[in-house]
């Protein structure tokens, strides 16, 4: 559609030269008005989308004041014309903030031009003013508070939210001090005491914002007191769970130690191992939980195996190791239909394979056996061998070192080896300090 455009001239030939350079531009010109009276008429009748005003009129209403009283009522862009561009006259004209000036006479291209700018910087600030309520119907309609601080503290502006977890309303809020410590960008975490709910919990997210053409600091401020204390119902309910399985778990042990008494509190040892094997190679603290709880565990099949062969003082046939190797399988049907956070069953199965595919009880290789497992491994050999059993005395630490030096990379997982030879001779790591 064509723009339309009100001409305020009190020279009717002027008024007409410029309608007629403006129908040719391709503008639809709905009127031509000679004083301010009738320019402030005909813009509410008829709303044009830009005024051309003439500053100098006959009537007690100069085109400054027209244009001030369209401008404030009825938000239409105002483009003057004047012969007279002295400095008095341009101040006043300022302040009624015009989208252009034209001083008497001029050229047709630079009235097209000037329009052109015009009606573009309207548009601009009209999508502006859009943009800006869109943000503050979405800042005044949203869940969380919001606040406005100053650089002196002050709160210049508050969210209906704000008024509600506050308990006050917008207009007690703005001035008062906010008395929460911040950090830019962070959350931080506070108590607000509130007079008809309690305290309540909050967090808050401030960054840098401009009030005014000043700096200053949004707040967004979110209750989380039903979040905290659904994550401390959560957490007792975990310190229950974990007290049960960490009794469970321990009620195997005892079990485990009651039908092989000579290796009582070797899972115990080995667990310490493993767990310092994991830490100094770095694992979480998640990851390194579950291996102590393998540990534990590693040998329950053996509840399984009969008492003569697991007390036995010399060698074992064939067919007695092959009983004592079915422990691995066996622990791991005992363990697979609890539900653990971690691979315990899968650990406590692979825990006497070698990385080389030699062992058993299913002949994996390093690709198939998880860490877990490989870690187990190398500290229950380390235990195993420098501890008494029925059929031999302790061999001593430094051949169970030794050991598993020299088949670093072919039995034992070099990373693991590494981290176990490190924190004996390093770290002075003992079992006789458990």
């Amino acid at each position: 559609m064509k723009k339309n455009i009100l001409i305020v001239e009190d020279e009717r030939i002027v008024a007409e030269d410029i309608r007629s350079s403006l129908i040719n531009s391709n503008y639809e010109i709905i009127g031509i008005v000679s004083t301010g009276e009738e320019a402030v008429e005909k813009a509410k009748e008829l709303h044009p989308n830009l005024i051309l005003m003439d500053i100098v009129l006959d009537g007690e209403m100069d085109g400054i004041d027209a244009a001030k009283v369209i401008s404030d009522d009825l938000h239409i862009p105002v483009v003057y014309l004047t012969a007279n561009a002295e400095e008095k006259t341009l101040e006043r004209a300022k302040k009624t903030n015009p989208y252009g000036y034209l001083v008497k006479p001029f050229e047709d291209i630079d009235l097209n031009a000037t329009l052109e700018i015009a009606f573009y910087k309207f548009n601009s600030e009209k999508e502006l003013k859009k943009s800006e309520e869109r943000f503050r119907k979405l800042i005044q309609e949203n869940t969380d508070g919001i606040v406005v601080i100053d650089e002196e503290g002050n709160i210049c502006f508050a969210n209906k939210a704000a008024e509600v977890l506050f308990e006050r309303k917008k207009e007690k809020l703005i001035g008062e001090k906010f008395k929460y410590k911040f950090s830019i960008s962070e959350l931080t975490e506070h108590k607000v005491n509130r007079r008809s709910k309690g305290k309540c919990i909050v967090e808050i997210h401030v960054v840098e914002t401009e009030w005014n053409k000043k700096k200053a600091y949004l707040a967004t401020i979110r209750d989380v007191t039903g979040r905290k204390e659904t994550e401390e119902k959560l957490k007792k309910s975990n310190e229950k769970l974990q007290k049960l399985m960490e009794d469970t778990v321990n009620g195997l042990v005892s079990a485990i130690e009651m039908r092989d008494p000579y290796t009582a509190g070797h899972q115990k040892r080995v667990a310490c191992l493993a767990c310092a094997i994991a830490k100094e190679m770095k694992l979480s603290e998640d990851k390194i939980n579950g291996i102590r709880i393998s540990a534990l565990v590693h040998d329950i099949g053996k509840i399984h195996i009969p008492s003569e062969i697991l007390s036995k003082p010399g060698k074992l046939s064939d067919v007695e190791f092959t009983i004592v190797k079915s422990h691995a399988n066996d622990g791991y049907e005992v363990l697979k239909s609890i539900d653990f956070p971690w691979p315990i069953a899968k650990t406590v199965l692979q825990h006497h394979e070698k990385i080389d595919g030699s062992s058993y009880p299913n002949g994996l290789d390093g690709n198939n056996i998880i860490l877990e497992a490989k870690i187990l491994c190398v500290a229950d050999v380390i235990e195993a061998m420098s501890s008494h059993r029925p059929y031999r005395p302790a061999l001593g630490l430094e051949s169970a070192l030794d050991e598993i030096s020299k088949n670093r990379g072919i039995l034992y997982d070099e990373n693991v080896v590494d981290a176990c030879i490190k924190i004996f001779e390093e770290e002075n790591f003992s079992f006789k300090d458990m």
